[in-house]
């Protein structure tokens, strides 16, 4: 089977449902993009022994398994869009002109902040026209669903200029699936079949316990 069947059986996201077509035309190249920005960084020198063991895994890729590593119904990186802690009183934050909050930027190279932009940006178009699978998708927090929504194009892409130390890659912690992404890139098939189906049992499982937070936040 070739690897272009695979993907046909597979235009399905998190709890089986459905990928719209905006999903899965830009996901991939979004995560390209992210993808070249993080080897650029292990290029740079990244003191994230996970963040560069990725982007160097990547760059010993050929081209068609670059395309591969990158072809995912979901966003292998992250800009914020999980945490809750970013989106509380943001708007407030902001006329303060102070972040709301800390975070160790893992990149330095400057293509991050085009990186965090376009993210941003993809999260405030999905959200706007396919709410449910922004959060299964892109991971989004009912938090930061809220906030998106309520803000312009511009608002997304001027917080992704002044936050871009929120992008990295997903899952920095369970190096072993990044082992199961990669590996799956080059082999193709069936390995990367797996690799995409463990990343949706990740997301979905994130996405869930957000969502059960988002319920209890509420009820506070």
């Amino acid at each position: 089977m070739s690897d272009h069947d695979w993907e046909a059986q597979t235009e399905h996201g998190p709890r089986g449902a459905a990928v719209p077509r905006e999903v899965i035309e830009t996901l991939p190249e979004l995560n390209d993009y992210c993808l070249q920005v993080l080897a650029e960084q292990a290029r740079a020198g990244c003191t994230h022994a996970a963040a560069a063991k990725i982007g160097q895994g990547w760059l010993a890729l050929d081209a068609p398994a670059r395309r591969r590593a990158a072809n995912h119904p979901f966003l292998l990186f992250d800009a914020g869009l999980s945490d809750p802690r970013r989106w509380r009183n943001l708007d407030r934050a902001q006329v303060q002109d102070a972040p709301p909050g800390t975070y160790q930027a893992l990149f330095t190279v400057s293509q991050a902040i085009a990186a965090t932009e376009r993210v941003l940006v993809f999260a405030w178009s999905l959200a706007r026209r396919h709410a449910v699978q922004a959060r299964l998708a892109l991971g989004m927090h009912p938090l930061c669903l809220e906030w998106i929504t309520a803000h312009s194009v511009l608002a997304a892409h001027q917080l992704g200029r002044r936050q871009w130390m929120w992008l990295r890659p997903r899952w920095l912690n369970s190096p072993e699936f990044w082992d199961e992404l990669l590996r799956g890139a080059a082999e193709g098939g069936a390995a990367h079949l797996r690799a995409r189906v463990q990343g949706i049992r990740l997301l979905a499982a994130e996405t869930a316990a957000a969502m059960r937070q988002g319920g209890e936040d509420e009820a506070d």
